[in-house]
């Protein structure tokens, strides 16, 4: 009998069952571990840090850990993150660490660490995004992809390294840094992000960017980049940058930097178009007949406004186009489509990951925060994007299985409801953003069951608005890696 008792409490210990806030979260540990994401940060960061407890890498893993379940600043990874033992039994940790000790390994990164945490973030980028695929679509198919960047300014004291005085929208005086972001539109993943002083502008980091996102999408072929568009925003249309991009052979719809020469070269247009789609002709378009000699051909378009501060007279911009086939309207609709695109992504990790609220001293510091919201960034859009090709491979499978045993009525009847619900499950994961991931998807409360360090059930419950679509996508999504999805009794 004692025999039976020992064996019997040892399945126990085997066996681990426990309550978490976050066990949505807790149930993509085994998804996560299988692609791979954090082991490299292990194996290709090396942090000059004495091992106590952690490893310095796992004081980074808590980092983002911690953005995942909400932490607005680093000591709230004490109250949020260190108190739920069972979601850190699910990435494989006993306890985490005290955020005083993971400022400390923050603070002691150096300018290595930055360049380490850089290849590890471009590495996992070319092994799981899907801009790389968009790209190369647009390449076999002679299309062009859209490519968006912009600078937007981080306030800080005036103490904090790399602190200076430079453009705030909406304040004057202050100080802070500036925060460089090259984005795919259509899947919204970040290809490349830098850190600058506040003294910094747009048209001075161009190159630069511009070279970080050749690496990432491995632009390394003029071919290659002449599939792509450079969509880009007056502050970085100088001559020097539009002549950079191209002379290595981009396609280009960005607005003119000058005001001053954007109002001579529209005195050459000959004839202006309303163009506004609530046809009260506030805003108007023609093509420059005396454009502005660049390194190749291009067409240019003015666009006019009346002056809002001005009873009389307009605010001129000019578009610098190198696509000369679409015509006007064509071309003021795709760049109004920037409108906004890399506003959300910034609000979105501002709103979701509190991307504004994490502030260091150190500029280093802030280096190394700012690259790991950006892995936490592009890792919710990458399970996102795996939840929805699941879903849809599963829709795929369902129905070729039905079609070839449908025989009777009932049959077809049932595979319509079978897919009608796979496509409500993909439209509402599709309209989460990153807020809603953070505060929906990965705060579902539940049991999870771990047997020899690894997640193996999921009970959640069942009193979430939309749950059975929620089951139904981390059920696909998670069964490959031995993970069951259930909804828990009430």
């Amino acid at each position: 009998m004692s025999k039976k008792r020992n064996q019997c409490q040892k399945r126990r210990k085997r066996k681990q069952t426990g309550q978490t806030a976050h066990a949505s979260l807790a149930g993509f540990a085994p998804l996560i571990e299988s692609k791979g994401i954090f082991d490299k940060i292990h194996q290709q960061v090396e942090i000059p840090q004495k091992e106590i407890i952690y490893r310095p890498t796992d004081k980074l893993i808590f980092v983002v850990l911690g953005l995942f379940v909400g932490c607005e600043h680093i000591d709230e990874i004490n109250h949020r993150l260190r108190p739920d033992k069972v979601l850190l039994s699910g990435f494989g940790y006993d306890s985490c660490a005290d955020q005083s000790v993971i400022q400390d390994t923050l603070d002691g990164c150096v300018d290595a660490n930055v360049i380490q945490l850089k290849g590890v973030l471009r590495s996992l980028y070319v092994e799981h995004n899907q801009s790389q695929a968009l790209v190369r679509e647009a390449i076999e198919q002679s299309l062009t992809a859209t490519i968006d960047m912009d600078l937007t300014g981080r306030p800080v004291s005036e103490n904090a390294q790399g602190a200076k005085k430079g453009y705030f929208s909406k304040k004057r005086g202050i100080y802070g840094r500036q925060l460089a972001r090259v984005l795919m539109p259509d899947t919204q993943e970040i290809i490349a992000e830098e850190l600058y002083p506040g003294n910094r502008l747009s048209c001075q980091v161009f190159i630069e960017m511009l070279a970080e996102m050749e690496q990432g999408l491995s632009l390394d072929t003029k071919e290659k980049r002449q599939r792509v568009c450079l969509r880009l925003d007056g502050g970085f249309g100088t001559d020097k940058n539009i002549n950079h991009a191209l002379w290595k052979g981009y396609q280009l719809l960005a607005k003119m930097f000058s005001g001053n020469r954007a109002r001579v070269l529209a005195q050459s247009v000959q004839q202006w178009v309303d163009v506004d789609a609530d046809g009260k002709g506030t805003r108007q378009a023609g093509w420059v007949t005396k454009t502005r000699r660049y390194g190749r051909t291009t067409r240019q378009l003015a666009v006019r406004k009346p002056n809002p501060k001005k009873k009389s007279g307009f605010n001129y911009v000019v578009l610098v186009i190198t696509d000369m086939t679409r015509d006007m309207l064509t071309l003021l609709r795709s760049y109004d489509a920037r409108s906004g695109v890399p506003e959300s992504t910034f609000c979105q990790d501002n709103q979701g990951l509190a991307q504004r609220k994490l502030r260091k001293h150190h500029f280093v510091a802030q280096q190394m925060l700012m690259l790991l919201s950006q892995l936490a960034h592009n890792l919710c859009r990458w399970l996102k994007q795996w939840m929805i090709s699941a879903l849809v491979a599963k829709d795929k499978m369902e129905q070729s299985a039905r079609l070839m045993i449908a025989c009777q009525r009932a049959e077809t009847q049932q595979q319509s409801i079978s897919s009608e619900a796979i496509r409500l499950t993909i439209s509402s994961i599709e309209q989460r953003g990153i807020r809603r991931w953070v505060r929906q998807l990965f705060a579902l409360d539940g049991v999870i069951v771990i047997k020899k360090g690894v997640v193996t059930s999921h009970p959640l419950n069942a009193n979430y608005p939309l749950i059975s679509r929620f089951q139904l996508a981390f059920e696909t999504l998670l069964k490959p890696v031995g993970v069951r999805v259930r909804l828990a009794k009430t």
